[in-house]
């Protein structure tokens, strides 16, 4: 999650495709470029917001676009906290923070837990608002952001200069009422260990992930695909994936071993084969800390190649 080291990957690769995304009905094609763009940008907007080492709660989806943002708030001072819909009970009782990373408007909207936490945050959503204005000041989408950061480079690169930045090298994930705290190293010494399964996929290869829980691959995912130039979609549900999925047409399939359970769950209840659901291409999955005794024998006989991750 250190930001100079996906800058680096970014300027080596400049105008080549790195991701695609929905916008609206429309499939969008992000490049390096694009990417590192965004970067100047979001950095433009923290800086003139004066949002830094500020205490951070990420509840939104493992997407590249929250992946980068989560990076810049890192880099300029902020202590990042992770936790799911599943969790939020014990960050109301147990959590102070700033800012709240979330993936829509909805997300806030219909959950009564979310909103009685964030009375006095700020909102980010990575998803632009259904209506054309902000709802309040406490509230903006990523796309405002890059329009005002677009706005305020100069400004901020002068005021950068004269930032007292508090780096704090450690995050932490909460699941079942712990905090369970990792450091940056952490991240670099899990990457090192498996690097070689995104090493190893074709340039020309599709990838597309639906990786819902926070752990360490969660926080690793991207600046995989990124590094090993791995194209790629992100997907925030099981239902978002399986209506898109063929569109996408993936052969490789990074999914937490919770929703890769959920679709075989879903195999057998309409009694269809893994690839009526998941698209016929599909030949690697990659997943990690899934159950040894876990019964896969619909991915064996679909000869899908299952790559299961550990620390």
């Amino acid at each position: 999650m250190k930001i100079e080291k996906i800058k680096s990957i970014l300027e080596l690769n400049g105008p080549r495709l790195a991701y695609q995304s929905l916008d609206g009905m429309n499939w969008k094609q992000i490049t390096f470029n694009d990417i590192k763009t965004n970067i100047d940008h979001i950095n433009s907007y923290l800086i003139k917001k004066d949002l830094i080492n500020k205490n951070v709660l990420s509840i939104s989806s493992n997407c590249i676009e929250s992946y980068i943002l989560e990076s810049l708030l890192i880099k300029l001072g902020s202590k990042l906290n992770f936790a799911d819909q599943t969790t939020l009970l014990d960050v109301q009782f147990n959590m102070e923070f700033d800012i709240l990373i979330v993936d829509s408007l909805e997300d806030i909207l219909d959950n009564h837990i979310i909103k009685n936490i964030i009375q006095d945050k700020l909102v980010i959503s990575i998803t632009n608002f259904k209506k054309s204005k902000e709802i309040n000041d406490l509230y903006i989408s990523l796309q405002n952001i890059y329009k005002i950061g677009l706005l305020s480079r100069k400004d901020s690169k002068e005021r950068e200069e004269e930032l007292r930045i508090n780096f704090v090298d450690k995050f932490s994930i909460i699941e079942s009422n712990k905090h369970k705290v990792y450091s940056l190293k952490d991240i670099e010494n899990f990457i090192k260990k498996n690097e070689s399964h995104f090493n190893s996929i074709n340039e020309n290869e599709f990838s597309t992930s639906l990786y819902l829980k926070k752990d360490l691959f969660s926080k690793a995912l991207n600046l995989f695909f990124l590094k090993y130039k791995n194209k790629f979609t992100n997907n925030t549900s099981i239902k978002n994936l399986l209506m898109n999925i063929n569109e996408i047409m993936p052969i490789n399939l990074i999914i937490d071993s919770d929703s890769l359970r959920e679709i075989i769950k879903l195999c057998y209840v309409n009694k269809v084969k893994f690839p009526d659901l998941t698209g016929s291409k599909v030949k690697r999955i990659i997943t990690y800390k899934m159950p040894l005794d876990e019964n896969l024998e619909i991915l064996k006989n679909e000869k899908i190649d299952l790559v299961n991750l550990e620390n």
